[in-house]
């Protein structure tokens, strides 16, 4: 897998881990696998429930997160999700904050896993803010949370109308700066007639990702797809620009990236970046955007 080499530095996932050790210490992972002739174990990255077991037990094992999913929902890929945290790390830097300074973020859509704050809270103590509107997610977010014992660090907040993205959370908590927010939108465009086997430009030169598609439809699906989903948070963003040091949002199609950097251009929004995540045959794109004058996004190390 070339993109492994491409992965974040500190991604502990560049190193593949000892899935046979691994199958013999969690019992669930190990009924998922397969043991070939050679003695190393297969993992069918096209099966759901080996997906479930898959990322539970590296929570497990890596970052002591006991995680349970609600039915149909959307299965996270841990490697991504931490490329993505570490990425927000190296975008922090550039805001130059005493040790000792309190980081807050925003998870836009946390789903029922919750893994981008849970991973935030766990791996850098930040507090969280996880924002999402599907009752059935909501209440498996807040039960990983407890679980974990993170309550302290993660704050999950209900959004009545999915439709509005910031307005009821800030006006909830008007005081309160924060120094990031996360998002990873629905890729599809619910609008097409077939939108999960729509093409993308450059969708014939690349090598097709091997995990299944998991998750219920809104978490993957909405009209207009990522690029309009995304372009509601930079409008919201144009409202409320100094509640925010730092915008980010990942993209699951390489041409929704130009796309996206154009409604920025348009908006004159000039600070602004770009990076890859990449890991096995999957590559996703952040983006990053701030009204700030006091650092300049693209001088952050990737």
């Amino acid at each position: 897998m070339k993109n492994k080499r491409l992965m974040h530095p500190r991604n502990i996932f560049r190193t593949p881990p000892d899935y046979t050790a691994l199958a013999i210490k969690y019992k669930d992972f190990r009924k998922v696998c397969k043991l070939e002739l050679n003695g190393k174990v297969y993992i069918d990255y096209r099966n759901e429930a080996t997906l479930r077991a898959l990322t539970q037990m590296l929570l497990e094992e890596f970052f002591q997160l006991h995680v349970e999913f609600a039915p149909g929902s959307l299965v996270p890929t841990l490697p991504l999700r931490l490329n993505y945290i570490l990425w927000l790390e190296d975008l922090i830097t550039l805001l130059k904050l005493p040790v000792e300074a309190v980081i807050r973020g925003i998870d836009i859509g946390c789903g029922s896993s919750c893994i981008y704050s849970l991973l935030a809270a766990r791996k850098n103590a930040w507090h969280m803010h996880a924002l999402e509107s599907n009752d059935g997610n909501l209440t498996y977010a807040q039960r990983n949370v407890e679980a974990n014992k993170l309550a302290q660090l993660v704050d999950i907040f209900k959004q009545t109308d999915k439709q509005i993205i910031f307005k009821d959370f800030f006006n909830a908590k008007p005081d309160v700066n924060f120094h990031f927010c996360l998002c990873n939108p629905p890729f599809y465009d619910s609008s097409l007639p077939n939108p999960f086997n729509a093409k993308t430009r450059n969708e014939d030169k690349r090598t097709p990702p091997h995990n299944c598609h998991t998750g219920h439809n809104e978490e993957l699906a909405c009209e207009g797809g990522e690029v309009q989903f995304v372009q509601r948070i930079i409008e919201d963003s144009e409202l409320y620009p100094q509640s925010v040091c730092i915008y980010t949002t990942m993209l699951g199609h390489k041409s929704s990236v130009a796309r996206v950097m154009e409604i920025l251009s348009k908006k004159l929004i000039t600070n602004v970046c770009t990076t890859e995540f990449c890991q096995g045959n999957t590559t996703r794109w952040g983006i990053a955007w701030s009204f700030s004058s006091d650092f300049e996004l693209h001088n952050v190390v990737n």
